[in-house]
């Protein structure tokens, strides 16, 4: 068994910090971990006068500070060679230690402030986008596929257009595109896609004239109904060279580079977003995510200022797949009390409970597995004495049907098994539909309501 791993390492670097110069040392201080996982401390101190003349320690490098020769000994190969220890009064400290990239994070009963360099996955530091926005955004997500995320995307569109509301649908989950190919057909769908956009946007950009040849109008536009657009992952001209949508897609998931001015991939889906949804008057933009925690996920579930349903079964796999997601949440979180920030976007994250069984047994357990969750990563601790309570404070009972926690509920039916409304319209119906997600649309509707008539952020 090899020394310090990755989850060691950071507990062993304040275990080393809080030993030598208290909580208060290491809480002050700024740790930074870079694209490897190595850790540097950067000291809110001046750094200890270098050894008397007449001392043994030579005096010659930075590796004679003792706290240095500490933190490289406890952190083995997840010690920073160069200078794992520098201190305030040292060229660059200061941009480290006052960042705004800072995080507060937790380990054990400290907390110390983080600057977690990624490669990959950067877009879950980002800060998130809340709410409201206009029109009102709703992004389905999920953890895994096959658990009825992309089917309700649909089902939502069709009622929604059924009673003259005019929507978007968006395809971000560029990697398993879909639910472009499930509301349009071959005649429908746009010479274009999402995964152009950010290809083209990125190179040559793309013109205001040029927006209407990434969005096809959906069979689900009746006369007298509203209208249903929907912009594809994939377009027609990436159906005619599927050789080359794999070379786009490694493209289209990168950073563009706007007058030396680096534009994250989630900066550019909002552009993006912002614009299409511009092209006509909608009342609701429906989103449909990555699965998993993948670097486009990120943007959808934080970037959009959208309601995000989020959908799972009633299995374990399912709550420690979240708890995942919520622990680093929690981070930004942090953050955002740090920087008294007041986190709205919390309250924009709802649980679907998708293929429920009706069993009242199973839904209990999994109302009490989500509101742990909330209670342990998202929700504002209960303060010991209640008069000292923010006014603000994100709290609520285990048994708040209004609550963030409480899932929304989608019974299982088989008759979505083979759920394919672009070769077969009639299972779009109101009959269809209607005993299974009546109470999803039901909330969908006081979500959209409640996001128009809130006041604008």
């Amino acid at each position: 068994m090899p020394g310090v791993l990755f989850d060691d390492a950071l507990p062993a670097l304040v275990s080393v910090l809080a030993s030598h110069g208290g909580p208060e040392f290491v809480e002050k201080g700024t740790v930074l971990r870079d694209a490897t996982g190595r850790l540097a401390f950067f000291a809110r101190a001046m750094r200890p006068a270098p050894p008397d003349a007449n001392d043994d320690i030579p005096p010659e490098a930075p590796k004679s500070d003792p706290l240095t020769q500490e933190v490289s000994a406890a952190l083995g190969c997840y010690a920073r060679a160069h200078r794992p220890v520098v201190y305030m009064d040292e060229v660059g400290a200061s941009a480290i230690l006052d960042s705004p990239e800072r995080i507060p994070v937790q380990v054990g009963n400290l907390f110390c402030n983080l600057i977690d360099r990624r490669i990959v996955g950067s877009g879950w530091l980002a800060h998130p986008v809340a709410g409201p926005v206009f029109p009102p955004r709703l992004v389905f997500a999920s953890l895994k596929g096959g658990v009825g995320r992309s089917t309700a995307l649909a089902v939502v569109a069709a009622d929604l257009a059924r009673r003259h509301r005019n929507v978007l649908v968006v395809d971000l989950d560029l990697e398993a595109p879909g639910i472009g190919h499930l509301m349009l057909d071959d005649e429908r769908l746009p010479a274009f896609g999402v995964i152009d956009f950010l290809v083209e946007n990125g190179i040559g950009g793309v013109s205001d004239e040029w927006l209407p040849d990434f969005v096809g109008t959906s069979h689900l536009t009746e006369p007298g109904g509203g209208r249903v657009d929907v912009m594809p992952a994939i377009g027609r001209k990436s159906a005619a060279a599927p050789e080359n949508v794999m070379a786009k897609l490694a493209r289209a998931m990168v950073e563009d580079i706007e007058e030396e001015r680096a534009v994250s991939v989630g900066q550019q889906v909002l552009a993006m977003l912002d614009r299409v949804a511009a092209l006509a008057s909608y009342d609701a933009v429906l989103i449909d995510s990555r699965a998993g925690l993948a670097e486009l996920t990120a943007p959808a579930l934080i970037g959009l200022g959208a309601t995000v349903l989020l959908f799972g079964t009633a299995q374990t796999q399912t709550i420690e797949g979240y708890r995942a997601l919520f622990a680093a949440l929690r981070w930004l979180a942090q953050r955002d009390r740090m920087q008294n920030g007041a986190g709205e976007w919390r309250m924009a994250l709802r649980p679907v409970y998708a293929k429920s069984s009706l069993n009242a047994a199973t839904e209990q357990r999994l109302r009490d597995d989500w509101y742990e969750l909330f209670s342990e990563y998202l929700y504002d601790a209960e303060l010991e004495n209640e008069g000292d309570a923010e006014l603000d404070a994100l709290r609520f009972a285990r048994e708040d049907r209004t609550a963030p926690h409480w899932p929304l509920v989608v019974p299982f039916n088989p008759a979505f098994i083979d759920f394919d409304p672009a070769r077969v319209p009639g299972q779009l119906s109101a009959a269809f539909y209607e005993q299974s997600f009546r109470p999803l649309l039901n909330a969908v509707d006081a979500i959209l309501v409640a996001s128009r008539t809130a006041p604008s952020s």
